[in-house]
């Protein structure tokens, strides 16, 4: 693995349609994560009518993995408005956040399907 401490600090800087897109896909994920939270069930839709729907644990999980992935994409866009040369903690936080969401998000996924498939 390579030593992010002697790698050259990228600029800051990012386009305002990215900042857009980063902000406006963080509040969608904390509005769906809110609203699945409130109702206890998450949906995710599919080509079936009836999609999918995770309760209970796996609802929490997911939710989880949500609210994780929303503060990553939103690390992006305050690491453009900090001007201090610390863009490397910025890259580390949000690849680690990154991978607990969607490690969070795969674990209430696979735990539901588990559950479901071993309940008579």
């Amino acid at each position: 693995m390579q030593d992010l401490k002697h790698k050259d600090p990228i600029p800051n800087r990012i386009s305002p349609g990215e900042r857009t897109g980063y902000i406006l896909f963080a509040a969608a994920l904390i509005i769906y994560g809110s609203i699945a939270w409130y109702n206890g069930e998450i949906y995710i839709p599919t080509r079936d009518i009836e999609g999918l729907r995770f309760t209970g644990t796996a609802c929490v999980l997911i939710c989880c993995g949500l609210f994780i992935g929303a503060a990553s994409g939103l690390s992006v866009v305050v690491k453009y408005y900090d001007q201090r040369n610390n863009e490397i903690y910025y890259e580390r936080f949000a690849s680690v956040t990154r991978i607990v969401a969607l490690t969070l998000i795969a674990l209430g996924t696979v735990g539901s399907i588990l559950y479901n498939s071993f309940l008579p």
